[in-house]
């Protein structure tokens, strides 16, 4: 039998009414979904973090008073364990970099549907990254460039001793931006022993993201973009 999955609660953070509007009802017709609000900046949206508990955030990086990216960061201090689902309209390269290199697991494009929308609040809830394919691509060459520089200045990789054939297995497919159930079920064994997996992986390289693993996983040659 398949696991229920937990109610979530959401957070809109765009300064565009009609937007957050046409968010806010397709999140209602999301059965895992269970309450949404709307903030129109970063301000309000830390205002109301700190009487409310939300699981997601839905974050525009384009608005006045407080931007998206100032308004991640203040969230990754202040609420580490709330998911950021950056959902705008800006494919720029530092900005991916910026809003990922901080710990964003998710960076949507605003010209998505609904089923990638439904995916991408998923995966990240899951702690699982989702990139649209753009930012993918853009993120993805960032990390191969930085590996190589990194491999030339040190002229060494990191100790892969530690990890096993199945643990680096797992990181292959987590790079891969693969979730537990389709790990689990691709490699036979429950996601209780894929998110064990996982959990150990990130133990033993002092990260608590996949990003930090994908870092590790093309530094080290365990995984090549």
């Amino acid at each position: 039998m398949e696991p229920i999955l937990d109610k979530l609660s959401v957070l809109i953070v765009d300064d565009h009414p009609l937007f957050r509007t046409a968010i806010n009802r397709l999140l209602k017709n999301i059965p895992f979904v269970k309450r949404v609000a709307e903030a129109e900046n970063g301000v309000s949206a830390l205002e109301m973090m700190e009487k409310e508990t939300y699981d997601i955030v839905l974050l525009d990086l384009m608005m006045p008073v407080m931007d998206g990216s100032e308004t991640a960061r203040h969230i990754r201090k202040r609420y580490p364990t709330c998911r950021i689902v950056v959902l705008t309209m800006s494919d720029s390269r530092n900005e991916i970099i910026e809003l990922l290199g901080m710990g964003v697991l998710g960076y949507v494009l605003k010209s998505t549907d609904e089923e990638e929308l439904t995916s991408a609040i998923l995966r990240v809830r899951e702690g699982t990254p989702y990139l649209s394919a753009a930012v993918e691509n853009v993120w993805l060459d960032f990390l191969s460039e930085r590996s190589k520089n990194e491999i030339l200045k040190n002229n060494q990789f990191f100790d892969k001793n530690e990890l096993s054939d199945r643990e680096k297995e797992i990181i292959i497919m987590l790079c891969k931006q693969m979730n537990s159930k389709e790990i689990a079920e691709i490699l036979s064994m429950s996601q209780h022993t894929v998110n064990t997996h996982r959990h150990n992986i990130m133990k033993k390289l002092d990260t608590d993201n996949v990003v930090g693993i994908a870092i590790y996983a093309i530094k080290n040659g365990i995984y090549q973009p």
